[in-house]
């Protein structure tokens, strides 16, 4: 019983630790780089050709979404894997716990839009903002401070983009309602953890 016991006890400590200390796993060039590929595609986005440019639409950003998010977790990804140890993984496995939830509720959103003729793909952009925003405030405990005003500003954003699509009569496929507001935020978060790990070395 004194075995177990202690077991308990050290998985608590572990627990306690794993919320008190700032994950590490997402790099700031990493980030940074997501942030320059939204703006990039948001640039470049051209109207899809064919019959249904909203379909072609929800394509194009579910692509780039793949790319960014192989970008950004891929230094997390690695670290996991081979360089981490048992209580780094467990601190990573419960960040991404957190988090996750969101990008599966934001596919579910994607899907049900599509599977609508249409008639919802216009609400899309401010939907994927603020199912973001809210996995990153979810996801805030692991990380810097600033993260949390990020994603407040994610759901801010998406918001408007929400009561504009509600106020048009056709929906709004400028690619920088998507691909503006993901890379500016991927940027701003880039730069909190930039501050956070300065703020680290110098103290």
């Amino acid at each position: 019983m004194r075995v177990r016991d202690a077991l308990e006890q050290l998985d608590q400590i572990h627990e306690h630790l794993t919320k008190t200390e700032v994950y590490r796993g997402f790099r700031v060039r990493g980030v940074a780089v997501v942030g320059v590929v939204g703006l990039v595609a948001a640039t470049v986005q051209q109207p899809v050709p064919g019959p249904d440019p909203l379909t072609g639409f929800v394509a194009y950003w579910v692509v780039v979404a793949c790319v960014c998010g192989l970008l950004g977790f891929a230094a997390a990804g690695h670290a996991y894997f081979v360089r981490e140890d048992e209580y780094a993984r467990r601190r990573t496995r419960r960040v991404l716990a957190q988090f996750l939830p969101s990008v599966l509720a934001g596919g579910l959103v994607t899907a049900a839009a599509v599977r609508s003729s249409g008639v919802l793909v216009g609400y899309l952009p401010g939907l994927w903002a603020v199912v973001f925003g809210l996995g990153m405030i979810s996801a805030r405990p692991y990380l810097p401070k600033g993260v949390g005003l990020v994603g407040l500003g994610y759901v801010t954003i998406g918001g408007a983009l929400l009561a504009r699509a509600a106020a048009d009569r056709e929906p709004d496929l400028s690619g920088w309602s998507v691909g503006g507001v993901f890379g500016a935020g991927h940027l701003l978060t880039a730069f909190v953890l930039w501050c956070d790990r300065t703020r680290d070395t110098d103290g």
